[in-house]
């Protein structure tokens, strides 16, 4: 069977027969647009889309009349010719514009435009969790609640916009500007965390009950939360800042020469997945092992041409608890990082002007004692 292509083609043809004028009624009728009509003795001509030519046939054999093509203009005729002498090469167009067709709504390649080169990972781990990657079928419904855990999950990013075109992924980011909003204090005082000797009196609220100079105690009101005016009635005002000292504190930490903790055994095992449309692979390791694990995602390229493909890679490395033995100088110096850890978490912005250490063994571990001399701020709400 011989294909044709009339559709898309423009043809000029001629009609004979008795009363030719009633061909153009029913042609009318029929929608059919006729352009270019020109009488001739025993007829007419006239020109009319290629997708009409089967409407015409149909009306010239019931009324009687002779429909005859004399001209035809378009690309019917190389693409019938190409059909014809390479079927292989009109497949294959076909083949691209139905694959390109069914593969537009997969995600081929994500740009992550501007964002900082750290933060890509995580954002893609997000990404992963949303249940989307390269070669996902991507739709509007997931974009839009991947979009939003993206905004509510990340801490970092002020401002994220997820758009899909073409196959691609973009991402579109602007970093968080954090800006600190006050309450205002309670109606209550500031009182002193330790002993020391006051060095600044910075409160910004309440009423300071010290000074510059002035030895407190442990307890001892720093900034009162009211004051009397001058007809006696009280003026409430809740106390703020910061009464900055020196002060001396002792720490002691033990720490054993022996202990059980989990240590790293030097082996790793890894499990890749490749995420291909509508289909995944596992390669799953052959002894599997329990540990810390790494999870990566990486896309899948040929050469610079991006695939709608992605491997997901979770790497673990061993940990088996283990007894760990300490040399007397390891298990001194974990002591004493116990000893700074506790001053900093009671003090956070302690400035350590002078530190005494004293290290003792006893019964198989080391214990440090560390008296600080340092500099912070002691109010605190009672």
């Amino acid at each position: 069977m011989r294909l044709q292509f009339w559709a898309a083609d423009t043809l000029r043809f001629s009609v004979t027969g008795p009363e030719p004028h009633r061909f153009l009624n029913r042609a009318a009728a029929a929608g059919v647009r006729l352009r270019h009509v020109r009488w001739q003795r025993d007829g007419y001509t006239a020109t009319v889309s290629g997708a009409d030519r089967r409407r015409l046939e149909r009306i010239a054999r019931d009324g009687g009349w002779t429909l005859a093509v004399t001209a035809r203009r378009g690309p019917g005729r190389h693409a019938e010719r190409l059909l014809q002498t390479r079927p292989g090469l009109a497949a294959g167009a076909v083949l691209f514009l139905l694959l390109v067709r069914a593969l537009g709504g997969l995600v081929w390649c994500i740009d992550f435009g501007a964002m900082d080169p750290g933060l890509q990972p995580a954002m893609r781990r997000l990404l992963a969790e949303c249940g989307i990657h390269e070669g996902v079928l991507l739709t509007k419904p997931l974009l839009q609640t991947a979009q939003a855990q993206a905004l509510r999950r990340s801490e970092v990013f002020g401002w994220v916009s997820l758009n899909f075109t073409g196959g691609c992924l973009a991402i579109e980011s602007t970093p968080s500007q954090t800006q600190t909003v006050r309450e205002p204090p309670p109606r209550q005082g500031l009182y002193a965390s330790a002993d020391g000797e006051i060095l600044a009196v910075e409160i910004e609220s309440g009423f300071a009950a010290v000074t510059v100079g002035q030895t407190v105690a442990r307890g001892q009101l720093l900034a009162a939360a009211e004051r009397l005016d001058r007809k006696g009635n009280a003026v409430p005002q809740g106390a703020g800042g910061r009464v900055i000292a020196r002060v001396q504190k002792h720490y002691t930490a033990r720490q054993p020469l022996t202990t059980e903790a989990p240590v790293y055994t030097g082996r790793s095992s890894v499990q890749t997945t490749l995420y291909l449309p509508w289909r995944s692979y596992t390669d799953e390791p052959e002894n599997p092992l329990t540990g810390v694990t790494q999870t990566d995602w990486l896309p899948v390229q040929l050469g610079r041409l991006a695939l709608p493909a992605s491997l997901c890679r979770v790497t673990t490395w061993e940990q088996l608890p283990d007894t760990v033995q300490y040399s007397e100088a390891t298990a001194a110096a974990l002591a004493l990082r116990v000893c700074r850890a506790a001053l900093l978490a009671e003090f956070p912005d302690a400035v350590i002007e002078t530190e005494q250490r004293e290290i003792s063994a006893q019964e198989g571990a080391e214990t440090a004692a560390v008296t600080y001399i340092f500099t912070a701020n002691i109010a605190a709400p009672p």
